[in-house]
């Protein structure tokens, strides 16, 4: 995901297993960046076909083009100066690398 908030490119995010749930719902949650994981219609069931997945796509792309689309840019644009920001000399990814360091030597 780091790479495509650098270039300021949208994703989308069909999270399967391990460590992709929870990073997916950290960015539509945290970010704003998606809708997130939604349930079934009442009484629906998750479908995994092709024609299931063909649907799905269709309709993220036609309001990606509208004001969802326009607000996703501007929270991805949002996140991607936060993210430089953080990563500047002295800046926070800096910080935590450096207590990480401290605490896995016992210095903490």
């Amino acid at each position: 995901m780091f790479e495509s908030i650098a270039a300021g490119v949208p994703n989308i995010l069909w999270p399967f297993d391990a460590d992709q749930p929870i990073h997916a719902a950290y960015m539509a949650e945290v970010t704003r960046l998606g809708e997130g994981a939604q349930p079934p219609a009442r009484g629906g069931k998750v479908e995994g076909t092709a024609e299931a997945v063909v649907a799905e796509f269709k309709q993220v792309l036609s309001e990606i083009k509208g004001e969802v689309g326009k607000r996703k840019r501007t929270n991805l644009m949002a996140l991607r100066h936060q993210t430089f920001e953080a990563l500047k000399e002295g800046g926070e990814v800096q910080k935590e690398v450096r207590a990480c360091l401290k605490l896995a030597a016992g210095e903490a």
